[in-house]
């Protein structure tokens, strides 16, 4: 586990770094399949726009985390907190598997459980959001299975699949998140 940050059962987290951002890595940003449910992949990707996107993460506290398979050592996808706000003590957090061999394994739910409980526990955040396509079933499901709520539609707020579709944005406090971790 080469620079662990925060580690699980199944993957690590470890900060995103210049030499995750290959080719490979750009094909996942272009393979619709990929960024179907994300607001990245509707134009094309440079390696100066993804350089420009890991320096956004160089300062402050907001995280870019690679998600890494702990078994082979292989970045699988990358998780995010975003607009930390240390005022409002908030933040949201976004992800996205790129390899899809690892789609439906449980990546997505370890990663952000992991990424979540440093929010709460390190940084001292008291809320974190997420926003998700409505039809994004499989995202919506692993947040409601972390403990989120539902808190809000945006109606017809994002361009998918050649129509614009409704978002969802879901919340979640930190006393809920601790009465989620005991199973009350």
């Amino acid at each position: 586990m080469k620079r662990a940050f925060l580690v699980g059962d199944k993957l690590y987290l470890r900060h995103l770094e210049e030499a995750d951002l290959t080719d490979e890595y750009i094909g996942w940003l272009h393979d619709p399949g990929v960024t179907r449910f994300l607001e990245t992949g509707r134009f094309p990707t440079t390696p100066e726009a993804l350089r420009a996107y890991l320096r956004r993460f160089e300062t402050g506290d907001d995280l870019a985390l690679a998600i890494v398979d702990k078994a082979t050592d292989v970045h699988v996808g990358n998780v995010t907190l975003n607009h930390v706000h240390r005022v409002h003590r908030t933040a949201d957090t976004g992800l996205m598997i790129g390899r899809k061999e690892f789609w439906g394994r449980g990546f997505a739910f370890e990663a952000w459980s992991l990424l979540i409980e440093h929010a709460f526990e390190r940084l001292n955040l008291r809320k974190v959001f997420a926003g998700v396509i409505a039809d994004n079933v499989a995202s919506h499901r692993v947040l409601l299975r972390l403990g989120f709520q539902q808190e809000g539609v945006l109606r017809a707020h994002y361009f998918a699949d050649g129509a614009y579709r409704d978002g969802v944005v879901l919340g979640m406090f930190r006393d809920e998140f601790h009465k989620f971790r005991k199973g009350t």
